[in-house]
């Protein structure tokens, strides 16, 4: 989601880590960066998990995704006049994600990068955009 929304993707990684957090994804924004795509890159990995597991979790209660809500949360809250207003665009954009990431050629790229880092615990820019870019172009 990163590549796509015009990010530099320094490192993705699923090496455990000391505190039990199990991914790891370091992005460089560009200064013109856009809030929603942020929100957006910040919640497409529970997405991803929701569509594999055909389970409609709602990101904000599960326990393995607080990190991700509270970074999405804290993107969104800024821009919004109450906490219900930013509960509102949040979950629009987690059913706008899902949406989307349960296409088949979007599917298709998450399952490709998914594959290239379970097979080498780590991968750079480059190899994420090649994986994205050839299911998405």
């Amino acid at each position: 989601m990163a590549v796509v929304s015009g990010a530099l993707v320094e490192r993705a990684s699923v090496e455990p880590e000391e505190d039990g957090f199990h991914g790891l994804v370091d992005i460089r924004w560009p200064r013109r960066s856009n809030r929603i795509d942020q929100i957006s890159v910040a919640l497409a990995g529970p997405v991803a998990e929701m569509i594999i597991r055909s389970e409609p979790f709602h990101p904000g209660f599960v326990p393995e995704w607080a990190h991700d809500w509270k970074q999405a949360w804290e993107l969104c809250r800024p821009a919004c006049p109450s906490d219900r207003e930013c509960l509102r665009r949040m979950e629009g954009i987690v059913a706008k994600l899902y949406q989307l990431l349960s296409q088949d050629r979007w599917w298709a790229a998450v399952a490709a990068v998914s594959d290239m880092l379970d097979a080498h615990d780590e991968i750079e820019h480059e190899t994420i955009a090649y994986e994205v870019r050839n299911w998405l172009e």
